[in-house]
């Protein structure tokens, strides 16, 4: 044999060829079954992988099991999960409890920061349909990473919903910050508004809200994102792909802006293809006090779509209906001795009235969508506002826009 090195070198005998790649982890087995769940114990490990296809729909994780059940200690080791299988188009729903005897809202119960989902599509799965996935319990998740998955993945970040006519849905996870998923077609949504923990776990009462990015790469997604406490970036990458926004009035408590306005928004780059974008009232922090408070909560309800390509895209504004005569075009010179955004929204209000319900025009090197859904003559809290990067034809962009509610006069309930 000849080496490839003199043996008094510090370079390896043999070629890296012929070295071997690390062994991914073996799936996990199961400890047991206790009241319908099947539990994985984890013991003192700082990672676990599960085979999804061989996997329960009900998964639980303890640190230990036996005959009496699942056991839990005041600390846990564990804190990345890993899921690999292929589609089958199954169902799974994880419980994310890891830490102290019970779960609650008033305590931190999982110890597990990372979710990592790897699928792969199969090809007896014709309409590219996806594997749901539910969360629950998973209040220390910072990050799902589902971006080797070829499989369509559907999963949601949200903890619930408060009842009544002003419901919102909260967060899963005080800490969240990033979701990634892969080449498939994923059906996600997430949240800012603040977890229930933040309110009840005393370690977390000066804690913010942290922003939230997600990118689904290509295929076709739907996206959801409701908007209170913090911005949502939102990367939807190559397809048809869904973005729907749905805002709530930030307030002081947990809020990611320590001063000024307590309104946040969304950052989009919606990517090739066919894309839809619909929202509901995004100015809900609107502050028509004076000049500077309006022009900093229009900057803080912002939405901007940094890519939008009038040949493909559409802006749905709630459950409007297109029409050409509900959008107007203001053209520049009417703009023209604006000296701030709220100043050129006081002249374009003034065209969006009678069954008028939108504008598209420019300002500064950019093209905005404007939806006057509340008084008449006056930007306010019922409103929408969409900045679109860049100086679009507003003829074009004004084609794309649905703005036209359905009982109104040209909408699928209205008449004439």
């Amino acid at each position: 044999m000849t080496y490839k090195n003199p043996l008094d070198t510090t370079a390896p005998l043999f070629t890296a060829a012929l070295a071997k790649a690390p062994l991914a982890a073996a799936p996990a087995k199961p400890a047991g079954t206790f009241d319908g769940v099947t539990y994985y114990a984890f013991q003192s490990q700082p990672r676990l992988t599960l085979d999804v296809n061989a996997a329960p729909e009900y998964v639980g994780f303890a640190k230990t099991f036996d005959a009496k059940g699942p056991h839990y200690a005041t600390a846990s080791t564990l804190s990345e999960l890993t899921l690999t299988g292929h589609w089958e188009d199954q169902l799974t729903r994880l419980d994310g409890h890891t830490r102290g005897a019970t779960a609650s809202d008033s305590t931190l119960d999982s110890s597990i920061a990372k979710l990592t989902v790897s699928l792969t599509d199969t090809a007896d799965n014709q309409f590219h349909e996806s594997d749901l996935i539910t969360l629950d319990n998973f209040d220390g998740l910072q990050t799902f990473d589902g971006s080797t998955s070829t499989a369509g993945l559907s999963i949601d970040f949200l903890h619930g919903y408060t009842e009544g006519p002003d419901y919102t849905y909260a967060s899963q996870s005080a800490f969240l910050k990033s979701v990634i998923t892969g080449s498939g077609k994923d059906s996600v949504s997430v949240s800012t508004i603040a977890a229930a923990e933040l309110d009840s776990v005393a370690s977390l009462a000066h804690s913010r809200v942290k922003a939230i990015t997600v990118d689904t790469g290509a295929g076709s997604d739907q996206i959801s994102a409701h908007i209170q406490q913090a911005d949502v970036t939102i990367n939807a990458g190559a397809g048809n792909d869904y973005v729907d926004l749905l805002f709530t009035k930030g307030v002081a408590a947990h809020n990611a802006n320590l001063s000024g306005s307590y309104g946040h928004g969304a950052t989009i780059t919606l990517g090739e293809g066919p894309d839809y974008l619909s929202l509901e009232p995004s100015l809900v922090n609107f502050d028509g006090s004076s000049s500077a408070a309006a022009n900093r909560s229009l900057a803080a309800n912002h939405v901007t779509v940094t890519d939008y390509n009038a040949n493909d895209d559409h802006i749905i504004f709630g459950f409007a209906v297109y029409d050409e005569k509900a959008v107007v075009t203001i053209q520049d010179a009417a703009l023209a001795k604006a000296t701030s955004l709220f100043a050129a929204l006081n002249t374009v209000t003034q065209s969006t009235t009678g069954l008028v319900n939108a504008a598209v025009f420019h300002y500064g090197q950019d093209t905005y969508v404007f939806r006057d859904a509340g008084y008449e003559g006056q930007v306010d809290n019922l409103d929408s506002l969409i900045k679109l990067v860049g100086v679009h034809n507003l003829d074009d962009v004004a084609s794309t826009v649905s703005a036209r509610e359905r009982y109104e006069p040209g909408g699928t309930l209205g008449w004439g």
